[in-house]
């Protein structure tokens, strides 16, 4: 079996006590400026909780260019249901399973916990011989890219950054997707209805594999169950929905979702079909919970048949998971239905999409925006988020191809990622960056169900410290 006896596994322990939720990593980064005061290293930090710390060249590598080491201090914070855990105030619980070690019921944070692992283990060691560093510790990744977009440009040296915000030991991420992220509302005063002409039902899917809406987007065992029961229900003429709930964040693909709703009397014998329907979805999809059952409407009004249609009409028409591949099967193209809530007289929808050529993702753009119109969706906000694209003859992705196949003998594949990394702001910021993005085996990121492989960890580890060493 293998073992945590790899320096950075102490690191990754200790970090995993501090919660670093995105928007609240002010623990990490105290951590963080302890570590290099305890050590004598130069600092910096920002009003957002940005953190660089620099390291001075080992011996005879004092006059090499300065290698930038990066990665992000935020983490997913996603729990099971009716799993007890304060993403604010509370550590991970890690446990060993075979070869991977996971948290509790929760999001382990590997991503990207393992990057600041893996750094600050190279900063503490004595024995790598590396140039000048600079290591940039950035917040906000997984929410608004704020920590890299407000990040001062003047303090950084290096043109050369290696990220460890990845999730596969033979892939090297070369460059990163666009985003187009919506908040959008649908809104109408409620009605009530006549229960002696209405039937009211809830509707339940739970337990769907969820993920990264990026890099799983592609996998067809992580169906969305908010687009599932947008389809299921618009068998019917007339509808009337009293509750939607279902996703969490704009970039994890949803698990679990429920609608409440109701139907006129003549029309019951439809849900016969969507029970026929529900049949073989678990019959696909064995690990789901399906509940369908009727429910007391005493007190409950519900949005008005039209106002109802445009809500599944406008979560049916948006084109999800992998839209377009390019001529290497990578997904180039893809779409998140990521979460919809309900409050008094409104719902929230939250969806996104990525890409990787401008064009195919301004089609796609234009075509959600003029289905907004169409089923009177209103946009509260809309990010977007930058893409990167260089040279895939640069010195950096040709030093890694290189050491890569001469110590695992065989080629590393270079990605044109869906994932959105924060290289696109870091390329605003210093002209002619290089970059490349590799870290070891995580799966289910953005799920409680996130693993992190111990071999690949510790396999990797000895790469990135014969990496450095080239430079």
């Amino acid at each position: 079996m293998e073992k945590l006896n790899y320096s950075f596994w102490k690191f990754f322990k200790e970090i995993s006590n501090i919660p670093r939720k995105s928007g609240e990593e002010d623990k990490i980064a105290q951590y963080l400026i302890d570590f290099a005061q305890k050590r004598d290293l130069k600092y910096y930090r920002d009003k957002l909780n940005n953190v660089v710390i620099w390291k001075r060249s080992s011996n005879n590598n004092e006059y090499k260019e300065t290698l930038g080491l990066q990665c992000h201090t935020d983490m997913i914070c996603e729990k099971r249901i009716n799993t007890e855990h304060d993403f604010s105030n509370d550590p991970l619980k890690l446990y060993i399973d075979g070869d991977f070690i996971k948290a509790k019921n929760t999001t382990l944070g590997a991503d990207n916990g393992i990057g600041i692992a893996y750094i600050l283990a190279i900063l503490d060691s004595q024995k790598i011989s590396a140039p000048d560093l600079e290591c940039i510790f950035t917040v906000q990744e997984e929410t608004t890219m704020d920590g890299a977009n407000f990040l001062d440009a003047s303090v950084l040296k290096s043109k050369k950054i290696i990220s460890f915000d990845n999730f596969n030991e033979n892939e090297m991420w070369i460059s990163a997707a666009t985003a187009e992220e919506w908040t959008s509302i649908i809104e109408d005063k409620r009605m009530q209805l006549s229960k002696d002409k209405f039937t009211t039902f809830s509707l339940q899917l739970k337990h769907f594999k969820g993920g990264h809406s990026g890099l799983d987007i592609s996998d067809k065992t992580r169906e969305n169950p908010i687009k599932i029961i947008a389809n299921l229900l618009d068998i019917f003429s007339e509808i009337y929905i009293y509750e939607f709930e279902g996703g969490t964040q704009v970039n994890i693909i949803p698990r679990n979702c429920k609608v409440s709703f109701a139907i006129n009397n003549y029309e019951i014998k439809k849900v016969d079909i969507i029970k026929e329907n529900i049949k073989n979805l678990q019959k696909k999809y064995p690990f789901i919970d399906v509940k369908l059952v009727k429910i007391n409407s005493n007190n409950m009004s519900f949005f008005n048949k039209k106002i109802s249609k445009n809500i599944l009409g406008f979560i049916n028409s948006f084109q999800n998971g992998a839209i377009k591949k390019d001529n290497y099967n990578n997904t180039i193209l893809s779409g998140n239905f990521a979460a919809v809530q309900t409050q008094h007289d409104y719902i929230t929808f939250l969806y996104s999409i990525r890409y990787n050529e401008s064009n195919i993702g301004r089609n796609l753009t234009n075509e959600i925006q003029r289905d907004m119109k169409i089923y009177n969706i209103s946009s509260i906000k809309h990010t977007h988020i930058l893409g990167y694209e260089q040279d895939e003859n640069s010195r950096l992705i040709k030093v890694c191809e290189d050491l890569y196949y001469k110590y695992f003998k065989k080629e590393i594949r270079k990605i044109r990622v869906q994932a959105c990394l924060e290289c696109g702001y870091f390329a605003q910021k210093i002209p002619g960056l290089q970059f490349v993005a590799i870290a070891p085996n995580i799966y289910d990121a953005h799920s409680p169900s996130e693993k992190l492989s111990i071999k690949s960890a510790n396999k990797m580890w000895g790469f990135i410290i014969k990496l450095i060493e080239c430079f």
